[in-house]
């Protein structure tokens, strides 16, 4: 919200917004289904994952109602685990640019009449652009042999992607907006073809991914531009693809649960902001060779906390 006001700020007809979003995770907490079990982690060691996303987004606001929007992200990753034949602790990397993305949304109501409550509705799609065989080493008992990167920090998923959204907010009391935000990304490809585990193994999936938000936004000082926001939110992966098919390839469902604090910095043409999602509930989901092979849970790491950076420009 920026705590310009209490109006929301929306994008004026040929406007241009440019935007760098950044997003840090760093995971290293097994879990099987809702428990941590950093003891029943392979090699007895939980995996750690650390990951660092850059996504510059540029959107024209074509009408006063409808935007588009294009993503371009660019990934770096490491992974790094006890689970190679040899018995050791090895590391794999990965960097290069993701899969874009081209969104179209329209916001449902007149934005010169609906300043204090509106919801806009967007579809896109997902180009396979980025990678998912970066080369990183897997390590036999006898030396290592080339390989693909763990798929967790490969730059893309190898397959299309029809890409849903929806946001809506709306004034409950001077200054404060209440706000909802989901997407949802479609992937009818049903595997990629790499390997998942190790040589030979069945291929990764090219699996569905959900978001969802809720919360408060506050102007907590409007004549500085400053305000605050505190949510909830959800990011998954489902068991289930809703189209193409994918659910015998190998992928690790589950879910993650965070209290989402913000704060917003908006002045004149430019917002920054800042989130730390902070982890409340997670799942790790047993997924269907799981299930076909009568395992007890599936296994699994999660983020303890998530940090998102963000700059606007307004043109």
């Amino acid at each position: 919200m920026g705590g310009q006001g209490e109006s929301f700020q929306y994008l004026k007809r040929h406007g241009w917004q440019l935007s760098v979003g950044y997003r840090r995770l760093a995971a290293d907490d097994w879990f099987v289904g809702a428990q941590s079990r950093p003891d029943l982690a392979p090699g007895g060691e939980p995996l750690n994952f650390a990951i660092h996303t850059v996504d510059l987004t540029a959107m024209f606001a074509v009408t006063e109602r409808f935007n588009l929007a294009l993503t371009v992200p660019f990934i770096s990753g490491r992974f790094s685990a006890k689970i190679w034949p040899d018995g050791l602790r090895h590391t794999q990397s990965s960097s290069g640019a993701g899969d874009v993305s081209l969104v179209g949304s329209v916001w449902l109501q007149n934005p010169a009449t609906h300043s204090e409550g509106n919801v806009a509705l967007g579809v896109g799609v997902k180009a396979p652009t980025g990678s998912n065989t970066v080369s990183s080493p897997y390590y036999t008992a006898t030396g290592s042999v080339p390989f693909t990167a763990h798929q967790g920090i490969e730059p893309g998923d190898g397959g299309w992607g029809i890409i849903l959204q929806a946001q809506a907010y709306r004034k409950v009391f001077s200054r404060a907006f209440a706000y909802v935000s989901g997407s949802y990304l479609l992937s009818p490809r049903a595997v990629s073809g790499v390997a998942a585990r190790f040589p030979g193994d069945s291929s990764w999936s090219v699996p569905d991914i959900y978001s969802g938000r809720l919360g408060l936004a506050y102007a907590l000082w409007p004549d500085e531009g400053i305000s605050v926001s505190l949510g909830g939110r959800i990011d998954g992966l489902p068991v289930h693809d809703l189209v193409g098919g994918g659910d015998n390839g190998f992928r690790q469902p589950g879910y993650v649960i965070f209290v989402d604090p913000g704060v917003a910095v908006a002045r004149g043409r430019e917002a920054f902001t800042l989130s730390v999602p902070v982890r409340v509930h997670a799942n790790r989901l047993r997924n269907t060779l799981e299930w076909q092979g009568g395992k007890p849970g599936g296994g699994g790491d999660f983020a303890k906390a998530v940090v998102f950076l963000g700059y606007s420009h307004r043109f």
